[in-house]
């Protein structure tokens, strides 16, 4: 089987749905798994996640206001996204794309697209106007993703992050998803 077909075979087997609280452990997991597997792509450790109690992942799971989709091949889940949406009434039409993860097994087979694809449809439905996210400057992959979903930089943190010593810029990225309301 060449490499496209079996890529195909993966992406197919791969469903995309929303987490729900039952998920928590295997949520747990798999970020533990993508920090270990990429840590320089994320802000947090996986040792800061190890340590974060499961019910600290239940309680976000339940949040209405908190949107995870799920990339499942199988039972295993194998990647995550999730949108934040502002509690404060000013903010409320807007939310935040936070914490995407897809384990390494199962990278360049489209998955991160497809779950931000279903977290932006689930986004309009829910009369969001616009997301937010932030993303390392030098990190092209996730970039290219997120300008190919239609998401443009709208400014630039320098030096956001530090690691040994090495500082980073952090792009500030703005999808519009409907007209602004009044």
């Amino acid at each position: 089987m060449s490499a496209n077909a079996a890529a195909a075979r993966v992406r197919s087997a791969v469903t995309i749905r929303p987490l729900t609280v039952a998920d928590a452990s295997a949520l747990k997991a798999c970020r533990v798994a993508g920090l270990q597997e990429t840590p320089e792509a994320f802000l947090s450790t996986a040792a800061e996640i190890e340590a974060t109690p499961v019910v600290q992942f239940e309680a976000e799971l339940a949040d209405a206001d908190i949107r995870y989709a799920g990339a499942f091949d199988g039972e295993r889940l194998v990647g995550f996204m999730r949108t934040v949406r502002f509690s404060r009434r000013a903010r409320r039409h807007v939310a935040e794309v936070r914490s995407v993860v897809v384990r390494a097994s199962h990278r360049r087979q489209g998955i991160a697209g497809r779950l931000l694809s279903h977290l932006i449809a689930q986004a309009r439905d829910s009369g969001i106007e616009a997301l937010l996210l932030t993303v390392v400057a030098g990190n092209l992959p996730a970039r290219r993703l997120y300008e190919q979903a239609g998401f443009a930089v709208y400014g630039i943190e320098p030096c956001a992050v530090r690691r040994d010593g090495v500082d980073e810029d952090q792009l500030l990225m703005r999808l519009a998803l409907q007209a602004p309301g009044p």
